[in-house]
């Protein structure tokens, strides 16, 4: 390779350092992201490519590595490719030498034909049979008898260039110098194209040098053979997937060969795929090249030759290597190494290098040889811990199945060689930098391993070569670091290698060497011989479906076959014989000697296979003997050979004697030596086993049929040279095609072939995989591959069509095969091919990916346009796309909606469509993560707005969840209402929890787990492609409709709003951007209503435990952070309606204003209003228990998060324009804070006007109680100092709303709970403020505004009854400071520092609380509630309950004469009974009751609430406080709205009263762990209009309304809103009277959104407007139809189970049926009752009259089992998550049933009655029974149901005949024989 180093090094400037070749015979360079925009953008390459600086050989060999992820800012890895030119000088014939069958347009579609239509493909296929044939007649004898005339064609060279420069999209770039290249004209013969084809890998630049052509690519990660060999689960789960990747692949073949340019052998490593399987082909330009033809002088020639057979890949093929290994062909290491590059394992790479055992320990001399049957993790670590490791993720495994949630895998080990690892082995020659950067930031060099004996000690992984081989590893490169120490008995580092590498090769390691190859690379990796050897590895068994290049590869499934060192069936020393058998050889070797051979006597001393003659046997010893003896066995065997042989000549010293006499002699003696013989042992050695070798040839062949699927015989080529034709790259094209199919699908059967090796040693395995696997590929593709591979020919029949030796293609293909021409992309592309069956709607998903991939805009603007563009595909997409298409489009989905630029636009324009076609199960799964990421994302979105408007709300409640919604996205939507960004609040609170402790600022269920739904989303990334979905999205609504009336659409839309879809027909959002935020609408518009809640707080102190309390405020200090994610980022709305604004735009009418840019403050008071909107539209959808326990809790948290900080402390200055305030009744002096909150406490106040006066007394006052309620600890932290402010506001707030008596009822719980403890923090001389002297101002003066609302509320004589303690208290403030002074001696009007009043300190109090005290309780503060006050109550009055009145009066008359020394003008005093002399008037401003001039209703005699204080008594305010008051007021100002007394709630249509009130209270005082479903027989409501008994109750997806199947031949549509006390009636809102039968089933189908009821015949129907879609009646008028169900979506279908025992599969949106099931069987079933399919659609459940339950697979139609669940009728089925089967019976009997277990799981029976109807409810069953019994059971399997309860005739009466529930607010609908529906509670 050193010749195209060199040339890619001269050529292009890139240093040999920056480059290493790739895995796919290429070059992967490192080189700079400017030098690579300058070759791309000038055309012109740069004079040398920029070096790295600073970086070491070693980091940037690491960064050439694939799996390497990161790297240095500035630089990029490419991909080079380099062609010979010399070796393209051949042409290329397009006609002449066409193979026989094969057309010129090979690839090519002629004429215009258009083969996606049946007749452009006939017609196709008619004329390419023609020519085919037509041209094999030709070939076969006409050819062969003419001269051919024809020229040659192209050149290959110009060929290739001509063709790579119009399908890349770009003109070479002559680089090098060389003036001829200029010269030469380019055959171009077309232009070149603009872009690339999607599917083919572009490219950056192609440059031509003199003998060179180099190819630019950008360097791609990931390639298809890294998804089969590292993460095949990628492709598990459907055909789809690998189809969708051979379509493309196809596309891009058809690309090329368009343009007259083969692919070459097309090999998984050449198919580039990503996250989301988008497939790109990098062209094998290297198979163009042709050595023979090379033009080059003969030593260039030869190294080419070597360079070539490297890049091939080092193609040892593994059976070879195995056969060699085990006859000790080769050494341990060498075979070791080679099994690691069949396992892909990469040296250099960190993530993924070669590894080798651990021999030994280095702890005695020379090592004690290491336990191989063990991995090296398992040594390290101990079977103990491994155990432990298993069993706990297995139990984890185990109880993340039964959520469905699955993050443990049962496992032992994570990796055999980590990249940790890796570098402290090698730290010692690694840089510093590398080392900081992946082992430890830190830079220790004494923390790393000192020597080998403590690194093999230290570490679980396995070795690196590096210790076998390079003894420079072990010297470092460190200053500070010293070498790595080698045992004791090595004198260098040399001999320890040597000794090592002896190690690793010596007897005792190839003994035990296929243990370790089993646990690394073989069987034991999997299955149970994994458990058992602890060898489970996490890799391997995780089922990961993310990408990468690296893992743990098996290349075996069998037994590895053992290393034959020396053979034990030939041991060195002979066997040990008994002293018998010597004798007896003895004498066999007397009679052998005198035997004659040919007529002859041979000599016993000249015969070599005699037995010696025994001079003296006495003198021998017993080893002698021994040894003779085994001498003697060795001369049978020699004496056998010899009677074979035959002398040619006599032989000297040889007798003569009668031949006769000695045979007949000899005959006699040797019969009984034989026999003596047979009597005879051999003592052979312990363990001798002569069959040992046959044994071990026996399971080598085992081994290499069984695990290496053995190829055949390498066949022999013949001489024969013809010209290379273009149709013989496309054939060899096809055919490599055909093996790549079989290739990924028998990746797992292929590890051991070289991943390079050549396209006939691939075709080979895979043919013979194919005969006896061919179950293993799809079954769409298995006719495809046995085409293309031809199996039904035998391959040597077929290799002789192999005709000469430089064929590029296997074989070819006959000229007609079974009626089609020879394969080609084009007509495997087709639909009306038969041999490829690719889904319909491949194209539309092929286009829609192509305009994701070709069309990514960088700007907002352009990213709008770009979804709109796809938007406007996708409709068309998904009418066609299947549930295994939507596996592959949902990828592309996400990536947009985790996009800056396009996440709004994407959520706002695919949500709908996409969670309507997924079903709620995948919606929730799949599109909960991604939307959540795009309401948390700080910063500015563009269109941000329009996820906060109510028709965007609605299709999240529907096609979502409600419960998903109200978990994870309502809080989010809460906090926009604040205004601040998530991410910063968020900090905010954190930082502040740092320093505070041991108070609680707020109820643990107001804390972290209020916002957990939201907040554990937070940190989830968006590459989780699973499933989920929700039902179809509610008709909008209008502000015309009447709320009260429960209406869908006004009607002139009922006509007209189709479901699901988007329409300008809008929202309140419309009206946002004009309008404040103030909601004046009376009417509210009706949506989707919510699921079931699980997240309560507890509404009272006692909730807590004493003891817990610290732990409650301590879990909520720490979760602030992640508690409140706000995401109040504001953007720009274009217009009202997005996708109109869309269409204007592309019709170019798009108005001026879109253009402009809003300001930030208009962004923000757009979005704030839109928020505010939805949110009271949202109260008023999800009724009182939701909206209490999810919207007002929310935004009682909130409203803290308002005044959290010292910032929100700050008094603002409301100018003169009169803007309204928030709690502004004393005086206009409102802070930040203040204005925060205005729409929260807006949005409390409207769900409080919906629900009435108990949201504000029994929910909001307890919390306000809770808030301010006295602490364990001493210290006030943040919360707790943000949490008094918001509880003042609040308070103020209730209090205007509260009616007289309300507020006389709560107020001595208002003194008590609320102003009491607020008083005791604000005047308490113990506790300082977080935020100083700011803080315990602002809540002065909140606090005296609250009490000043209180005091005019009740009038004089009530103030003096109720609030004397009250006022008592705030006026006590004013002496803490003064009594300490006076304690010390210091004047009262002294401004001593009070760091010097040491009885303060003494008594306990802090310093920084008296400063605050003495600044807050000021001059002025006392002037302005003293006088107020004065004047309210009475001199007298006030002078006997305030204890300190002289003192207070005295600082009333210095601040007096401090102005009046200010204002000269006005220097006379002022006395209590001087104020009405004064000016001091008190005059009412009347908001509410416009002739009632009376402010307290208790006697009062005060007439107004404003107090009006002359110019010269004004006051410029504190300045030190930052006080900012009006010049000329200081009273109670304020708004008209905001300053008024009192204001009475209007009266609702849906304020709680009654039984609803009663039902609520219960509701909200639940703890939010209480998921229970409990039966208080509470009435609610009833519903009548049926005449006939119902028969059925179906709730919708929102549960607002519902559907009832009746008796009476109608279905009838009900709302479901909170009225009146319990015993209103309800009316229908919609009746379907089209059946004429009794209607005995009702239900929405998920994914269509639509009702399907039956009363014999199926009736699918508009739920919006009750006009029937489709009618399917009976199939056979003998056989009704008795059972009906329908799939959830994504399945459409409609089951129906007719009377023969027939299930018919019904897709509405097609004609006639889709499949039937004929449910056959030898047992009499009965009829059909019920079924019931599984919440996946994976099976369905059929119940029959006998008792027995059918479960089917609704794909393939199979019986998955059979049994009798009951003796008698079944009633009733239902299906719950977990394989779960529910059955009811006539024998009174309710079981639970599990699909894979043959006994129940577990057995209820109703003594009495059978339970007829039932429903499911979490984990409980509610059933009813005809005796009017409502019991509660367990899925769980408990041993009694939970409760069972008889319901009362007052609140059901008649039989009881269905049952519904309302899972999130546990409501239960009964339905009577009587025809009368009833809500109850």
């Amino acid at each position: 390779m050193e010749c195209l180093v060199d040339s890619i090094e001269k050529d292009l400037g890139i240093e040999r350092k920056q480059l290493v070749l790739g895995e796919r015979c290429q070059w992967v360079a490192y080189v700079p992201v400017k030098w690579l925009n300058s070759l791309k953008e000038r055309k012109l390459l740069p004079s040398s490519c920029p070096r790295p600086e600073g970086v070491s050989e070693a980091e940037i060999a690491t960064f050439l590595q694939p799996s390497v992820n990161k790297l240095p800012a500035g630089w990029t890895r490419i991909s080079i490719q380099t062609l010979r030119k010399s070796r393209l000088a051949y042409h290329i014939s397009r006609r002449s030498s066409s193979p026989p069958g094969w057309s010129d347009e090979a690839g090519r579609v002629g004429g215009g034909l258009d083969l996606d239509t049946v007749s452009g493909f006939m017609k196709h296929v008619a004329d390419q049979n023609y020519r085919n044939l037509w041209r094999k007649a030709h070939g076969s004898y006409i050819r062969p008898h003419t001269v051919s005339m024809e020229k040659p064609g192209p050149s290959c060279l110009e060929s290739v260039k001509g063709s790579l420069s119009r399908l890349l999209g770009c003109s070479f770039i002559h680089i090098g110098g060389d003036s001829s290249l200029t010269k030469e004209a380019g055959p171009y013969p077309s232009p070149i194209s603009q872009g690339t084809h999607p599917n083919l890998l572009p490219a950056e630049a192609l440059l031509e040098s003199a003998h060179f052509l180099y190819v630019i690519q950008p360097f791609s990660r990931y390639s298809l053979r890294d998804v089969v060999t590292y993460s095949p689960a990628k492709l598990a789960s459907s055909h789809a997937k690998v189809l969708f990747i051979l379509f493309q692949v196809l596309q891009a073949m058809r690309a090329c060969h368009r343009e007259g340019l083969a692919c070459g052998s097309l090999s998984l490593n050449q198919l580039m795929v990503d996250e989301r399987l988008w497939t790109q082909l990098q062209l094998s330009l290297s198979d163009y090249e042709r050595p023979e033809c090379a033009e080059l002088i003969r030593g260039e020639a030869g190294q080419q030759g070597g360079e070539r057979a490297d890049c091939s890949g080092q193609l040892e093929k593994l059976p070879g290597l195995l056969t060699d290994w085990v006859h000790g062909r080769i050494s341990n290491f060498s075979y070791l190494m080679g099994l690691n590059r069949l396992a892909g394992r990469r040296p250099g790479d960190p993530n993924y290098h070669p590894v080798l055992p651990w021999v030994v320990d280095f702890t005695v001399p020379y090592g004690k040889f290491r336990d191989l049957r063990k991995s090296k993790f398992r040594l390290n670590k101990g079977d103990k811990q491994l155990d432990f490791t298993y069993q706990m993720t297995k139990e984890a495994f185990v109880a993340g199945g039964q959520t469905g949630e699955q993050l443990h895998v049962p496992h032992h080990i994570s990796d055999i060689l980590s990249d940790i690892t890796y570098y402290v082995y090698k730290a010692r020659r690694t840089p510093r930098s590398v080392l900081c950067s992946h082992v430890r930031s830190q830079w220790e060099p004494n923390e790393y391993p000192a020597s080998m004996e403590r690194m093999q000690s230290w570490t679980p992984d396995e070795c690196i070569p590096e210790f076998y081989t390079d003894p420079t590893i072990f010297q470092s490169i460190h200053p500070d670091m010293p070498d790595l120490d080698i045992p004791a008995w090595c004198g260098s580092y040399q001999e320890f290698i040597d000794i090592h590498r002896k190690l690793l090769e010596s007897k005792e390691v190839s003994l035990n060497l296929h243990h370790w190859i089993d646990l690394t690379f073989g069987y034991k990796l999997t299955g149970k011989e994994a458990v058992k050897a602890k060898n489970v590895c996490l890799h391997l068994v995780d089922s990961h479906t993310h990408l990468t290049s690296y893992g743990v590869v098996q290349l075996f499934n069998q037994p590895h076959p053992q290393r034959l060192v020396g053979g034990s069936y030939a041991p060195p020393e002979a066997p040990a014989i008994t002293r018998h058998l010597k004798d007896v050889a003895e004498r066999c070797s007397e009679i052998r000697a005198a035997s004659p051979i040919n007529g002859v006597v041979p000599e016993t001393a000249g015969s070599e296979g005699a037995w010696p003659v025994e001079q003296d046997s006495g003198d021998h010893s017993k080893e002698e003997d021994l040894e003779e003896g085994t001498e003697a066995l060795d001369s049978l065997s020699a004496f056998d050979e010899s009677l074979d042989q035959s002398s040619p000549a006599p032989i000297g010293n040889l007798s003569t004697v009668d031949p006769r006499s000695l045979v007949s002699r000899m005959n006699r003696n040797q019969g009984a030596a034989n026999h003596e013989l047979l009597d005879a042992r051999i003592s052979l050695p312990e363990g001798f086993n002569p069959l040992q070798a046959l044994e071990e040839l026996v399971k080598l062949d085992n081994f290499l049929v069984r695990g290496l699927y053995s190829e055949l015989p390498e066949r022999t080529h013949t001489d024969q040279t013809r010209e290379l034709s273009f149709s013989q790259l496309v054939q060899r094209d096809m055919q490599a095609f055909g093996v790549l199919i079989a290739e990924i699908f028998f990746a797992h059967r292929l590890k051991a072939l070289a991943q390079n090796a050549p396209l006939l040693d691939r075709f080979l395995a895979v043919r013979k995989l194919c005969l006896h696997h061919m179950k293993e590929i799809a079954a769409p593709l298995q006719q495809a591959t046995s085409t293309l591979l031809q199996l039904q020919v035998s391959p040597e029949e077929l290799l002789k069509t192999r005709t000469h030796r430089d064929q590029v293609s296997l074989f070819e293909y006959q000229p007609v095969f079974e009626g089609l021409p020879p394969p080609s992309p084009s007509q495997l592309l087709s639909p009306c091919c038969p041999i490829i069956s690719f889904p319909f709607y491949f194209n539309s998903l092929h286009r829609f990916v192509c305009i994701y991939y070709s069309h990514w805009a960088e700007d907002g603007d352009q990213g709008r346009d770009f979804v709109f563009s796809l938007w406007q595909q996708l409709d068309k997409l998904l009418e066609k796309v299947q549930p295994e298409g939507l596996e592959i489009l949902l990828p592309f989905i996400l990536g947009l909606m985790s996009n800056d630029l396009t996440a709004v636009y994407a959520a706002w324009y695919f949500f709908e469509p996409i969670s309507r076609a997924l079903g709620p199960r995948n919606s929730y799964r799949y599109l909960l993560k991604p939307l959540v990421g795009v309401y948390e994302k700080p910063g500015y979105l563009c269109g941000r707005f329009y996820l906060y408007t109510d028709c965007f709300i609605v299709q999240l409640i529907v096609r979502l969840g409600l419960q998903p919604f109200l978990n994870s996205l309502l809080p989010h939507i809460l906090q926009v209402l604040t205004g601040q960004e998530g991410a910063e609040e968020s900090q905010v609170l954190g930082g502040a929890v740092d320093d505070e402790e041991g108070v609680s600022a707020s109820p643990d269920s107001y804390s972290s787990a209020e916002l957990k739904g939201a907040a554990e989303h937070r940190s989830s990334s968006f590459v989780d492609f699973s499933s989920g979905i929700s039902f179809s999205d509610q008709a909008e609504l209008t502000e015309s409709e009447d709320f009260q009336n429960g209406i869908f659409l006004s009607e002139r839309e009922q006509e007209s709003v189709s479901l699901g879809k988007l329409s300008d027909k809008s929202s309140n959002s419309d009206a946002s951007a004009e309008d404040c935020g103030t909601d004046s609408d009376s009417k509210e518009r009706l949506s989707l209503r919510s699921t079931d809640s699980n997240r309560d707080f507890k509404l009272m102190e006692g909730f807590l435990q004493p003891g817990d309390e610290e732990e409650e405020e301590q879990e909520e200090e720490e979760g602030e952070g992640e508690v409140a994610p706000e995401s109040a980022t504001f953007c720009s709305p274009p217009a009202p309606d997005p996708r109109e604004n869309e269409t204007l735009t592309k019709a170019g009418n798009l108005d001026e204003e879109e253009d402009e840019e809003l300001s930030e403050g208009k962004e923000q008071k757009i979005l704030l209003d839109t928020a505010c909107k939805t949110v009271k539209w949202l109260s008023a959808r999800l009724g009182p228990t939701l909206s209490s326990r999810y919207i007002v809790r929310n935004l009682l948290r909130l409203l803290i998060s308002c005044y959290f900080g010292c910032e929100k402390h700050q008094f603002v200055s409301m100018g003169d324009d009169n803007l309204t305030h928030v709690g502004n009744i004393y005086e206009r002096r409102p802070v930040l804070g203040d204005l925060i909150a205005k729409p929260v406490l807006e949005c409390l106040m409207y769900v409080a006007q919906l629900y009435g006066e108990p949201v504000l007394t029994y929910q909001c006052l307890i919390y306000i109680a809770y808030v301010v309620g006295p602490s364990n600890s001493w210290r006030l932290n943040s919360r707790k100092e943000a949490g008094l402010l918001s509880a003042m506001v609040l308070t103020q707030k209730i209090i205007v709303y509260l009616s007289d008596t309300t507020l006389m009822d709560v107020l001595p719980k208002i003194n008590q709970d609320v102003l009491l403890p607020v008083l005791e923090v604000l005047t308490s001389p113990n506790t300082s403020f977080p935020s100083r002297v700011q803080a315990r101002m602002a809540l002065c003066v909140k606090t005296l505004s609250l009490i000043a609302l209180v005091c005019l509320r009740i009038g004089q004589e009530m103030v003096t009854q109720h609030m004397s303690e009250t006022l008592r208290r705030f006026f006590q403030g004013f002496s803490i400071v003064s009594d300490l002074k006076h304690r010390m001696g210091v004047s009262e009007n002294s401004r001593v520092g009070l760091a010097g009043l040491s009885d303060g300190t003494e008594l306990g109090w802090d310093l920084a609380a008296l400063e605050e005290l003495e600044v807050v309780f000021s001059l002025e503060m006392a002037y302005s509630a003293y006088i107020p006050f004065n004047c309210l109550i009475g001199d007298s009055i006030i002078k006997n309950v305030l204890p300190n009145h002289d003192h207070v009066w005295k600082l009333v008359t210095l601040y007096q004469e401090t102005v009046s020394i200010q204002s000269p003008e006005s220097s006379q005093p002022i006395s209590p009974d001087a104020h009405q002399q004064k000016g001091f008037a008190l005059s009412m401003r009347d908001t509410l009751v416009g002739d009632d001039r009376v402010s307290g209703t208790f006697g009062s005699v005060t007439v107004g609430n404003r107090i009006e204080i002359p110019q010269d008594t004004a006051s410029e305010g504190l300045r030190s406080a930052q006080v900012k008051q009006s010049p000329n007021t200081l009273g109670f100002g304020g708004s008209e709205e905001d300053g008024s007394l009192k204001q009475e709630l209007p009266r609702s249509a849906r304020m709680l009263c009654g039984n609803w009130l009663a039902y609520w209270q219960y509701e909200i005082g639940l703890s939010q762990y209480d998921t229970r479903f409990c039966f208080h027989q509470i009435r609610l409501q009833h519903f009548t209009g049926h005449s006939g008994t119902i028969k059925c109750l179906s709730t919708l997806s929102g549960e607002d309304f519902f559907l009832s199947a009746s008796r009476d031949k109608t279905v009838r549509l009900w709302p479901l809103y909170n009225y009146g006390d319990g015993t209103r009636e309800m009316e229908p809102r919609l009746t379907y009277s089209e059946h004429r039968k009794s209607v005995f089933y009702v239900q929405q189908a998920e994914a269509l959104q639509q009702v399907v009821s039956c009363d014999g015949s199926v009736h699918l129907w508009d739920q919006f407007t009750g006009r029937p879609i489709r009618i399917f009646d009976a199939f056979d008028s003998r056989n009704p139809v008795t059972a009906v169900t329908s799939m959830p979506a994504p399945h459409c279908s409609i089951i129906t189970g007719t009377a023969d025992s027939v299930l018919h599969f019904i897709d509405p949106r097609k004609p006639g049926l889709q499949h039937e099931f004929r449910l056959n069987s030898s047992v009499t079933a009965g009829l059909i009752r019920c079924m019931a399919v599984s919440p996946s659609g994976r099976s369905v459940a059929v119940g029959f009259s006998s008792g027995y339950i059918y479960l089917l697979d609704t794909r393939t139609g199979l019986i998955m089992r059979v049994w009798q669940a009951h003796e008698s009728d079944i009633l009733q089925l239902k299906t719950a998550e977990g394989n779960v089967v529910v059955s009811s019976s006539t024998d009174h009997c309710l079981t639970i049933w599990k699909e894979s277990d043959q006994k129940p799981f577990h057995h209820y029976r109703s003594p009495s009655d059978p339970v007829h109807t039932f429903d499911l409810h979490g984990n409980e069953i509610v059933a009813g029974t005809a005796a009017n019994r409502i019991g509660i059971y367990s899925l769980l399997g408990t041993s009694a149901p939970v409760a069972m309860n008889k319901l009362s005739s007052e609140n059901f009466r008649g039989t009881l005949t269905s049952l519904g529930i309302l899972p999130a607010k546990r409501l239960l609908l009964l339905g009577s024989d009587n025809g009368v529906i009833r809500l109850l509670a």
